[in-house]
């Protein structure tokens, strides 16, 4: 009898077991796939009943679905949802076999409004709802899941108190400006002359934009939205001026009627200019060709790295500038700092040298040449190759090849001769700057005018603004 017991235990325990895996294998067949389908009872009074229709697609359902181990089925997928009696039903989804997890439930009707949700297990709202979401549901070959979920109107209710992400959308009205720039040089001078300069537009938020404005009635466009504005105008050689604007008076600015942004003249900061001839000038060029030859009277201030065709080498030419300060006040505080240079005939630039594999600023490519400090004493006509005086790359200037339709450039060089800290190169001392190619020697370089050049308008030329 005991024996007979056991066998029936044992029988009945094989067959749920069978039965389980079954069910299992049912489950995990891969390739076979099912279909998903979305309903939703709702009150008698709900009034989607469309005059009488039984069935209207006129709803969307949005939803997420994940497996069980939280990878993503679909997601936000939009399905088509009708009316049927006082409930929905949607379309049918085919899914792969297998075990999965409702993540996001919402009806959306013709508007694009969220008329229904489903709260999320944990939300404000989750203890309405006998079912909160995650809803976990079976996909059966070849066979149709209807999925259940409890939704509530929403009403007026916002998407955290459902636990969904909410999130908001600024619209951006852009806003035109007329602007232009006169230097106002008062009463008892000429009348004022338009110019170019530097604008910044500062928003309350701290929204801002730097336009460069012609010497004309420039459009500009703006970020809308604020009542008021700070435009902030700068030029070379004057005290930046900061003016204050409503939105009103930019919103009224026209083409023919554009916002007058003023420079007064007496904001000028003091100036001196600097271009001395072969008598007071100090340059000269140092070569690896010769590299204990002086070259103190030489009519180019070069960084070239050229051929020479007779003696099948490369030759690399350098060169070094001062300028004498001793007209510059004790008291005065340098603002900014300018270099002149003219050539007369350029060096033929070469476009496959403008390479991408070699950067001295980051993001910057190209093979150009520099101005460095010099920090120790020279001599004009003892200065050689083998005896050029030491160099810092600290606050170094970069001139990148150019082409230009004018036979000049100006160079910014304030940083070589205002340190913006004392932590910087304050306790170097400044013997001018040495101009050399790079960040190697590479063909073809630069070549522009030196003090010594015979046309005086083309020698180097330093402008202070202190």
């Amino acid at each position: 009898m005991k024996t007979l017991n056991r066998s029936f235990i044992l029988m009945i325990v094989v067959t749920c077991v069978a039965i389980l895996s079954s069910c299992e294998n049912r489950l995990n067949q891969t390739g076979l796939k099912g279909n998903a389908e979305f309903s939703v009872t709702l009150p008698a009074d709900n009034g989607t009943k469309s005059g009488g229709d039984s069935v209207t697609a006129s709803y969307q359902i949005l939803a997420s679905v994940e497996d069980l181990a939280g990878n993503a089925i679909f997601t936000d997928k939009l399905i088509p949802l009708y009316v049927f009696g006082t409930g929905f039903i949607s379309e049918s989804i085919e899914i792969e076999t297998g075990e999965y997890k409702l993540t996001k439930f919402m009806i959306i009707n013709m508007s694009g409004e969220v008329i229904y949700a489903s709260p999320l297990e944990g939300s404000s709202l989750a203890y309405l709802s006998e079912k909160p979401l995650p809803l976990n549901f079976n996909i059966l070959p070849s066979q149709i899941t209807r999925i259940l979920p409890e939704v509530l109107a929403v009403g007026s209710q916002t998407p955290d108190k459902f636990g969904y992400a909410s999130f908001g959308v600024q619209i951006i009205k852009p806003v035109d400006l007329w602007a232009m720039c006169v230097l106002d040089p008062g009463i008892l001078m000429p009348p004022v002359t338009i110019t170019t300069a530097k604008l910044t537009v500062y928003a309350p938020d701290g929204w801002h934009y730097t336009f460069n404005l012609e010497a004309a009635v420039n459009h500009l466009v703006i970020r809308g939205g604020y009542d008021s504005y700070t435009l902030v105008l700068e030029k070379d050689g004057y005290l930046p001026q900061k003016l204050q604007f409503s939105a009103t008076e930019i919103l009224a600015t026209t083409k023919d009627n554009p916002l007058v942004l003023k420079i007064p003249w007496s904001s000028r900061y003091n100036e001196i200019i600097i271009q001395p001839g072969p008598e007071k000038g100090k340059d000269a060029m140092v070569s690896n060709l010769n590299p204990d030859k002086n070259y103190g009277d030489y009519k180019y201030f070069e960084a070239t790295y050229l051929s020479e065709s007779v003696l099948t080498v490369m030759r690399s030419n350098r060169s070094l500038i001062a300028f004498n300060l001793d007209t510059l006040p004790k008291s005065a505080v340098i603002k900014k700092v300018l270099l002149t240079l003219r050539y007369d005939l350029p060096i033929p630039f070469d476009s496959t040298y403008y390479t991408t594999n070699t950067s001295p600023v980051a993001g910057i490519v190209w093979y150009g040449a520099v101005l460095q400090q010099i920090v120790e004493p020279w001599e004009e006509n003892k200065v050689t190759w083998n005896n050029q005086p030491k160099t810092i790359e600290t606050n170094q200037v970069y001139i990148a090849p150019f082409i230009r339709n004018s036979n000049m450039i100006t160079v910014d060089v304030t940083k070589l001769f205002v340190q913006p800290s004392a932590t910087d190169i304050a306790a170097y001392p400044n013997y001018g700057m040495l101009f050399r190619t790079w960040p190697v020697d590479r063909f073809p370089g630069f070549r522009f005018a030196s003090s010594d050049y015979a046309d005086a308008s083309m020698r180097p030329m330093l402008t202070i603004y202190y």
